[in-house]
């Protein structure tokens, strides 16, 4: 039997323009926000999450940034696809487990499991 795949978990990241509202600081006594104590986050005047996302990659890369884009309904023919692709997996397992019982008397065979894994360290 072939061994079992063993895909990886990617990261994706959904990125808008939208404008952040910083978060006021809570009030030690009384555990509410009040934003006469100041805010949270120094973000400047209309700072948005692209811009965040931005600083944030390359700070954490070196200064490097690359997007890789589609459109929603490409990614949603991105997901059918990969079920499909399941589907055919799963049935073409299930096709060699009958033809390996049929063809060999010794133990029942299972079919092939598809595994998802994260990567280690990285969520």
């Amino acid at each position: 039997m072939p061994r079992a795949i063993d895909l990886k978990e990617p990261k994706w990241y959904v990125v808008s323009d939208t404008k952040i509202i910083e978060n006021c600081l809570k009030d030690p006594e009384t555990k509410k926000s009040n934003c006469k104590l100041g805010r949270e986050d120094l973000y400047p005047e209309g700072y948005t999450y692209l811009d965040k996302f931005i600083d944030d990659i390359k700070k954490n890369h070196g200064g490097d940034i690359v997007f890789v884009a589609m459109t929603v309904d490409d990614y949603e023919l991105m997901s059918y696809n990969t079920q499909e692709i399941k589907r055919y997996i799963n049935q073409l397992g299930e096709v060699i487990v009958y033809y390996r019982n049929v063809t060999i008397n010794d133990e029942q065979a299972e079919a092939v499991e598809i595994k998802l894994e994260k990567q280690n360290g990285k969520d």
